[in-house]
């Protein structure tokens, strides 16, 4: 990551330096925000040149589920939260995956479909922070 900043000291870039040091230590942390934000520029490209192509991608938003039952099936969990987790963690990739052509075919400037990425984004995103704070492991319980 390169961030290009005058070499005068002005307020705006050392404004601009700090953010993209800031950006680039903590760059893991905000992985599905980066990742919705191209996805979000992805589907308004596809959108412009060929909207049809959500024909073709809609059914990729069933992969979740069917993996999910393959899963039950193979390994099935053995207490009842992990049971509800895997649910929840189903139904919300299959509602992310789903997006993907509805954006496509509606264009992600629609109101209701840039309100659907901000919230997928957000559960995302909080989600992520979570699952990071709760598996990360210090050097002391390595040990």
């Amino acid at each position: 990551m390169i961030v290009v900043v005058s070499d005068e000291p002005t307020l705006t870039a050392r404004a601009t330096a700090a953010s993209g040091r800031w950006l680039w230590k903590h760059r893991r942390t905000w992985a599905p925000t980066g990742i919705a934000a191209i996805l979000l520029v992805l589907t308004g490209l596809v959108h412009l040149i060929e909207p049809r192509t959500s024909w073709f991608l809609a059914p990729l938003a069933l992969t979740p589920l069917g993996v999910w039952a393959w899963t039950v099936r193979r390994r099935p969990a053995t207490s009842r939260t992990a049971r509800t987790w895997r649910a929840l963690l189903t139904a919300a990739v299959t509602t992310a995956v789903a997006w993907v052509p509805v954006a496509i075919w509606f264009g992600p400037a629609r109101p209701a479909v840039a309100l659907a990425w901000a919230l997928l984004t957000l559960t995302a995103q909080v989600a992520w922070l979570i699952a990071r704070r709760l598996t990360t492991t210090t050097v002391k319980e390595t040990r």
